[in-house]
């Protein structure tokens, strides 16, 4: 059984949802919690729409060129059939008869033209809805898009489809019946859906491989085959008559050799957009239409979505009529006809349609209001039904999103005032960023200015720091120094100094391995802690040091200054310091006993302060 044959690579998807919006069966959805879209292949009737509309190549069909090559390479004979829209495609071939030549170069045994299947499907028809009439009115099997719309969507219409297989199957058939029951078949097409054909028939309608216009080019492009060094070859018998015209949608009422004149045709041809609609209408208007139906998704097979992109309707339509002119130019009529008679008449040719309806519960009430709610909302709870999204009407959609097979997003017009709203917000926000920014800069001026002030601050710190007499050290939370002076590198000793000449001032250096550990312990403290200060005597190197800690900064800033006690300069200030320190902690004292003292304080006082001032 065939793979799954359109398919979606949602590595390449980008969500546009113009896949879903396009397809004409709603085939493609969104499904659960994924915001890619989903090929339903149960719903699919492989129009190809989807492929032409992905603007991002995310939509592919199977690839059916490595399993030609390997029939090919077999010992198998193989015979190629070709879609009689080849002059359309192969704009750049002169001569039909070399580009049959090139098919043959591929390896195929024996190559022949659909055009055949199409004369004796033809005929059939003739007979059924004209020479034998019996008041039932029929829509043509050629299609098998159209075949699948009306198995998958309309079943009831099954008896109204002509009961004869499609012109390639006709063709199958013919072509075992003249070389061997053992032949293995690939059509050539610009048909998509027609790669289900591998799978619809067995026995002598098998068709064994499907392959595209767009394959058959990549094939000659792979094995180097052009028309340059290709000769003349016509295709192998049974030849086609009118049923060259098949690619042109009333070509088949042509090959029917009916009056199709507009007065006195009983069959209507309809194709591209309208053909769905033409189905809808055959089935619900049949008592009033009264007439056969020739259907064709396309815009006729010259524009299949197994042709190159780009092709141009009107210019493939003048070269497929001009090919089909030079070809029945000297036509064997007789011949022909005397094939026909032979060959129109196997049972083979019979077909059996199947009811594949597949449909989903059908929504609540409330899920179908609510959708509806969020569609309406953004415009005054109005239903527009524009069909943009691709349903008919708003509730259709509202339909679609609550079986959660359709998203909001697919609605235009939602879209579109959103999109306005958006523009609006974003205009407002860009207004309000350009203030925003406006104001940034000027902070960023100032911020400047204070950075440069700082540092000439810091500069000026430093300078005053560093001439200092006593020794003064600022340092971190992480304990690291950040300023000291040369006082302070002096009372730390020679070794100190040699870490100076290649670390100036210390700058970074840690500074637990400098001082002792209680000192670090209380530096710490004064750190964490909102205690102001802490003055004590330690010894540092043999020397005793007066050592004052205070707080710069909690948590992050603290300075310690060192004062030499054996410094000649430090000890007269040291000592009056320490002597003002006795005073006032004896003034604490006296102040605490004054009650009991009295008049000895007094005196205390005095004979202190005279102390002080004999000394100085």
């Amino acid at each position: 059984m065939l793979e799954q044959v359109i398919r979606l690579e949602k590595s390449q998807c980008k969500a546009c949802y113009s896949c879903i919006r396009a397809c004409p069966v709603k085939a493609i959805h969104v499904q659960g919690n994924s915001v890619f879209p989903y090929i339903e292949e149960n719903k699919c009737i492989l129009c190809g729409t989807c492929i032409g509309i992905c603007a991002y190549n995310a939509i592919t069909y199977f690839d059916s060129r490595k399993s030609v090559k390997q029939l090919l390479n077999s010992n198998e004979k193989v015979v190629a059939i070709c879609a009689p829209s080849i002059a359309g495609e192969f704009d750049d071939i002169t001569d039909y008869r070399k580009f049959v030549k090139m098919i043959r170069l591929l390896g195929f045994s024996y190559v022949t033209e659909m055009a055949f299947g199409v004369d004796v499907i033809a005929g059939k028809y003739r007979k059924l809805t004209h020479d034998e009439f019996k008041g039932r009115y029929y829509i043509t099997s050629c299609c098998p898009s159209i075949v699948a719309l009306i198995e998958k969507f309309y079943p009831e219409l099954i008896a109204n489809l002509i009961p004869f297989v499609s012109p390639i199957a006709a063709c199958a058939i013919v072509a075992r019946k003249v070389y061997g029951n053992d032949l293995k078949v690939v059509h050539i097409t610009p048909c998509v859906a027609a790669k289900k054909e591998v799978g619809r028939n067995t026995g002598l309608a098998k068709v064994n491989e499907v392959l595209t216009f767009k394959e058959l080019r990549q094939l000659f492009e792979e094995f180097k085959i052009s028309e340059t060094f290709s000769e003349y070859s016509d295709f192998d018998e049974p030849l086609g008559y009118k049923g060259s015209m098949y690619p042109i949608s009333q070509g088949f009422l042509e090959a029917t050799g009916l009056d199709i004149s507009l007065l006195k045709e009983n069959s209507i041809t309809a194709d591209g957009k309208s053909s769905v609609h033409a189905v809808k209408q055959f089935c619900e208007h049949y008592n009033a239409i009264k007439h056969n139906f020739n259907i064709f998704f396309c815009e006729g097979c010259i524009m299949g979505p197994g042709t190159s992109e780009g092709g141009e309707k009107f210019k493939r339509y003048a070269l497929v009529k001009d090919y089909i002119n030079r070809r029945l130019a000297n036509f064997d009529v007789k011949k022909w006809q005397s094939q026909m008679d032979a060959h129109s008449h196997y049972n083979e040719l019979n077909a059996i349609f199947v009811n594949k309806k597949y449909e989903l519960p059908p929504p609540g009430e409330l899920e179908v209001k609510i959708a509806l709610n969020r569609i309406t909302k953004r415009n005054n709870n109005k239903e527009v039904n524009c069909g943009a999204c691709g349903f008919d009407t708003c509730l259709g959609l509202a339909c679609a999103i609550a079986k959660q097979i359709a998203t909001l997003e697919m609605c235009v017009t939602n879209a579109q005032i959103n999109n306005r709203e958006t523009s609006h917000v974003s205009k407002k926000l860009n207004e309000e960023l350009d203030m925003v920014r406006s104001e940034l800069d000027v902070t960023k001026a100032a911020l400047d200015e204070t950075q440069m002030l700082l540092y000439a601050k810091n500069e000026a710190l430093s300078i005053f720091i560093r001439g200092l007499h006593a020794g003064i050290v600022f340092c971190d939370e992480n304990l690291k120094i950040v300023e000291s002076n040369l006082a302070f590198i002096e009372i730390l000793g020679e070794d100190v100094k040699e870490i100076h000449d290649v670390i100036p001032y210390l700058i970074g250096a840690d500074i637990k391995t400098l001082l002792p550990p209680t000192l670090i312990t209380q530096i710490q403290f004064i750190l964490n802690h909102d205690e102001t200060q802490i003055n004590k005597d330690v010894e540092i190197e043999e020397k005793w040091v007066n050592v004052s800690i205070f707080q710069l900064i909690q948590n992050k800033l603290a300075g310690v200054v060192f004062r030499n006690l054996h410094s000649e300069e430090e000890r007269p200030e040291e000592i009056i310091h320490r002597v003002t320190e006795v005073i006032e902690e004896n003034l604490r004292q006296v102040q605490q006993i004054g009650f009991i003292l009295g008049e000895g304080a007094a005196k205390t006082e005095k004979m202190l302060n005279s102390i002080i001032k004999s000394y100085k």
